[in-house]
């Protein structure tokens, strides 16, 4: 097979692609809006190991545009707060039965994402989604500055405008004697609700990883089970795949999931691997 777009996805390797990607932007291995060559490289190895298939980097790389347009989708959906409803809990789109079969019968590929959980989608903002918030509750920084710079729905004046610019100095004098304007406080009450916002992300960044590492850590004893009951080799030698499985959570997952013959296979690779390091 090709390195082309030929590459048949199946979901199972969708969803460990998305996990891995996930996995690598909290490693820090996304620094700006593209992955590391590396990230793919990752990627493509696991998949054709856990699957049987011939995976390559290529490929990867095309299945991401892929999840970046049902991503697109999903983000124009979900932000469309007349029609729908959000539910951050179960991750749904919520809407009526009428508007559903009249957004379906508009939008026949926004169907999967209606009164149905939605699969993989933290993976998914986190891989490529662009905004912290969610629905109708996620404000930009801008949006929040705007509003607080306007009075009784009407725009505060500038400190320059047109007249005191034609006036010169005499605009100066009069402005010093001229009623204080509320400006420096309202900016001073953004600027904290802004330290508060970043503050409160922070704090849900952290609870998520967390909440990731209790589920990473969640099958260590299932693991250690099923390592160490592998017939024809060393206990230390188990004891150092173990080891090696308990440092890749992906990867333990994946060996989890294989059949006692594949398990073999990959400990055979791996010590082959190691030692001839």
């Amino acid at each position: 097979m090709g390195k082309g777009k030929n590459f048949r996805w199946s979901k199972p390797m969708s969803h460990l692609l998305l996990e891995i990607l996930a996995d690598e932007v909290m490693k820090g291995n996304k620094p700006s809006n593209a992955f590391k060559a590396s990230s793919f490289s990752r990627v493509a190895k696991e998949i054709s190991e856990k699957f049987g298939v011939d995976c390559h980097p290529k490929h990867v790389d095309n299945h991401l545009r892929t999840v970046k347009t049902t991503w697109n989708t999903i983000v124009k959906i979900r932000d469309n707060t007349t029609d729908f409803g959000w539910d951050d809990d179960l991750k749904i789109i919520t809407c009526s039965k009428d508007m559903y079969n009249q957004e379906v019968q508009a939008f026949p590929n926004h169907e999967p994402f209606l009164n149905k959980r939605i699969e993989m989608y933290d993976e998914m903002a986190l891989v490529v989604g662009k905004d912290v918030g969610t629905g109708r509750f996620a404000k930009s920084l801008v949006e929040i500055q705007v509003e607080d710079n306007l009075v009784g729905g009407e725009p505060l004046e500038l400190d320059v405008d047109g007249e005191n610019m034609s006036n010169g100095r005499q605009s100066a004098s009069n402005s010093a004697s001229s009623k204080p304007r509320p400006r420096r406080k309202r900016n001073r009450a953004t600027a904290e609700l802004e330290s508060n916002y970043v503050m409160l992300a922070e704090k849900m960044e952290n609870i998520a990883n967390a909440i990731k590492e209790i589920n990473n850590f969640a099958y260590i004893d299932e693991l250690y089970d099923e390592v160490m009951k592998m017939r024809g080799f060393d206990e230390v030698m188990l004891a150092s795949a173990f080891d090696h499985l308990v440092g890749n959570h992906t990867t333990a997952r994946a060996f989890i999931k294989k059949s006692v013959k594949l398990r073999r296979i990959w400990l055979e690779n791996f010590f082959m691997q190691h030692s001839k390091k």
